[in-house]
């Protein structure tokens, strides 16, 4: 094994195993909350309905942007993951985490329903029972937070100009689609966005991401030009 390879190693199984912890993270908090709110009654839901709701139209034709909306949070997001500074790969989790445990909370302290269809695409019925979904983890969107804070991130760490137009395209498309799906009422989009921009700002409060930064955190000498 080469000097060059010997500190790459080590990092990559950092890595995934942040990507995994993260995504189980999501799973469990996702179940526990819809676990929790399922056994509350009817009264204990807040109507989050307002009158922008009644406008939006159900568009079923949608659901292939709100379901390439979990291969966005998931393997869009392990690719600019990927891309992140070492120095600054630990804050990104911490951004993530904590996206998540709060949106959690949140979703308990002001359990809601999802404005379901009353006749939904097939698609759509068959994904709700295939992983046994109830419209009960609904403020905030998870679905918009997740999309929100990687298209953040790869706005700052991507080179390429036109991935981080398709990258903000496409969480305003997903963002979107919650909606027109009626998977979530508009301020459970709105509550997302606020969540995802919160967690990015975070994330950008810590150290520079600048190349030499990277070099100082992990011991390498910097030689001056």
């Amino acid at each position: 094994m080469s000097e060059a390879t010997a500190p790459t190693r080590p990092y990559t199984v950092e890595r995934v195993w942040a990507i995994i912890g993260i995504v189980l993270l999501h799973i469990t908090c996702y179940y526990i909350v819809n676990l929790t709110n399922s056994h509350r009654g009817g009264t204990a839901f807040v109507d989050l309905a307002v009158p922008l709701d009644r406008w939006i139209p159900y568009l079923g034709w949608s659901w292939v942007i709100y379901y390439f909306g979990d291969v966005y949070i998931t393997l869009w997001a392990a690719v600019v993951f990927w891309q992140i500074p070492r120095h600054r790969s630990m804050r990104a989790v911490q951004a993530y985490c904590g996206t998540i445990v709060l949106g959690a909370i949140v979703q308990l302290l002001v359990p809601a329903r999802a404005p379901w269809p009353e006749s939904p695409v097939a698609v759509q019925q068959w994904m709700h029972q295939l992983i046994s979904m109830r419209p009960y983890a609904c403020l905030p969107s998870m679905h918009v937070a997740l999309a929100v804070l990687p298209a953040g991130i790869a706005v700052s760490v991507l080179e390429s100009h036109s991935l981080r137009a398709v990258s903000v395209v496409l969480a305003v498309a997903i963002t979107v689609s919650t909606l027109t799906m009626k998977e979530h009422f508009f301020l459970d989009a709105v509550a997302g966005i606020v969540l995802g921009l919160a967690a990015y700002v975070f994330w950008r409060g810590g150290r520079p991401l600048d190349a030499e930064s990277s070099l100082v955190e992990e011991g390498h000498d910097v030689c001056p030009t």
